[in-house]
């Protein structure tokens, strides 16, 4: 009897630690991606202030004077204050060899055009990191929205905007 128990206590003292371990690790991945979407909402809701230029890091974004006049475009021609949208998804990746990302979506009509931003940042350094903005029609199906029914253009009353 006093052997089974034993067994028993090392069975449940490993479990334990397995199941430690793993919210520890789920714990700080979590973090890192809520960080990362903190950012992300910051850059959305300053897309046309000057200051949003300084979160997209340098070594990602090389092209500085490109990233300048998209930055100025949509400020200038797309009126982002009178924005109507939101936030859609997001999308975790992982590529073999590679990094861990994820891909925060948002949607919205602008005076310019209907637009959907993709921010995807590389979430296995200590502090998430912007490596990336894609910039697509909201019109254009995007694998990485695993909702649709999310999706601006799905919105009951987007028909009559179009």
């Amino acid at each position: 009897m006093k052997k089974a128990l034993k067994i028993i206590g090392i069975i449940l003292i490993g479990l334990l630690l397995i199941v430690g371990l793993l919210f520890y690790f789920g714990n700080k991945k979590m973090e890192k991606n809520n960080l990362a979407e903190k950012n992300a909402n910051y850059i959305i809701e300053n897309l046309d202030k000057d200051e949003v230029f300084k979160e997209f890091p340098e070594s990602n974004f090389k092209d500085r004077e490109q990233l300048k006049n998209l930055l100025g475009g949509i400020k200038e021609n797309c009126e982002w204050k009178n924005r109507d949208g939101k936030f859609v998804d997001f999308f975790t990746m992982k590529d073999i060899g590679g990094i861990n990302s994820t891909a925060f979506i948002y949607e919205y009509y602008l005076k310019c055009d209907s637009l959907r931003f993709i921010l995807i940042y590389n979430v296995d350094k200590d502090k998430p990191e912007l490596f990336k903005m894609n910039i697509e029609p909201i019109e254009t199906e995007n694998k990485m929205i695993i909702f649709p029914e999310k999706q601006l253009i799905n919105r009951k009353w987007a028909s009559t905007y179009q």
